[in-house]
């Protein structure tokens, strides 16, 4: 990239250029767990350790770099068949750059591709993925219906971050779903134990109580949800 300057662009300048990165979606407590969990695609930050090696930058931003801007770019307006098409490229030139495959994961979710997404994480060391990716592994095994492995990576979030209920719903349903109706239960009495307005929860509470049988408790708990 050529710019109009009698003086090389400083590292410092392009490194600021590289604030632009995806974030997950903060989806609504309900709206983004009604369908298996597909969030609209939004600015991310770089996590700690997720910066390029700075010994790549020469002096003018790079093909590969401006490349990963522009895959960005592109799933930021949903044109993901072509942000797909340019993470790809990134990914054959920077093959250990794990968070392009992780952005990459993400996009294919985003675009209705759960499956693709979730072969793309397979191709990332364990021990580079933050707690977010695991999130998101764990919703891509749940849209498999492979509870068993989704679980654990649920949990495991969850004694990290115990007050992210959005997280924790998906657990809940997710519960319900295998019929563990006592353990589901559980996780909702946490939820609304810090949002007890929430109408939504408390309804899919009370439909948990009649799948398990207690229909006076579901009788009560869907009247406290109706004028």
């Amino acid at each position: 990239m050529k710019l109009y300057t009698d003086k090389p662009l400083r590292i410092g300048f392009a490194a600021a250029l590289l604030i632009f990165t995806l974030i997950i979606s903060d989806v609504s407590l309900i709206s983004g767990f009604e369908k298996a969990v597909n969030p609209a695609p939004q600015k991310m930050l770089f996590s700690k350790g997720s910066m390029p090696n700075m010994e790549d930058i020469t002096g003018e931003i790079p093909d590969w770099m401006a490349r990963w801007e522009l895959a960005k770019v592109l799933s930021y307006v949903k044109r993901y068949d072509e942000s797909v098409a340019e993470y790809r490229k990134v990914i054959l030139e920077k093959p250990s750059l794990h968070k392009v495959r992780i952005e990459l994961a993400n996009v294919l979710f985003w675009w209705g591709k759960p499956d693709d997404a979730l072969i793309e994480l397979k191709h990332v060391p364990t021990d580079t993925i933050d707690e977010k990716t695991k999130v998101l592994l764990a919703d891509l095994y749940m849209n498999q219906k492979n509870y068993e492995k989704a679980e654990p990576l649920y949990a495991g979030y969850l004694e990290k971050y115990p007050e992210d209920d959005k997280v924790r719903l998906r657990l809940a349903e997710m519960l319900s779903w295998s019929k563990r109706y006592d353990e589901s239960l559980t996780e909702y009495k946490i939820i609304l134990k810090s949002r007890p307005d929430d109408t939504q929860v408390r309804r899919k509470y009370a439909f948990v109580l009649s799948w398990a049988g207690r229909y006076p408790e579901a009788i009560k708990e869907l009247r406290k949800t109706l004028k």
